[in-house]
């Protein structure tokens, strides 16, 4: 799980999963279409998104999460 403490984010390894996106088996983020868990490779296909998303999730950013 990934946590913010204070100005720091700590990003830590997760268990594998299947990605929402391609269905691989993989270390996967909650970065896809609306907070969906998406791996390294499918998150490389929409930078924008993934971007904004993370803003959001990791830094307290306003908005929804986009897709």
């Amino acid at each position: 799980m990934s946590i913010r403490m204070g100005n720091m984010i700590i990003i830590s390894e997760e268990m594998p999963q299947q990605c929402d996106d391609c269905g691989k088996i993989d270390e996967l983020r909650p970065y896809g279409k609306n907070g969906a868990k998406i791996c390294f490779d499918c998150g490389m296909k929409y930078p924008k998104i993934v971007k904004h998303n993370m803003n959001i999730i990791l830094f307290g950013g306003k908005g929804e999460l986009l897709w």
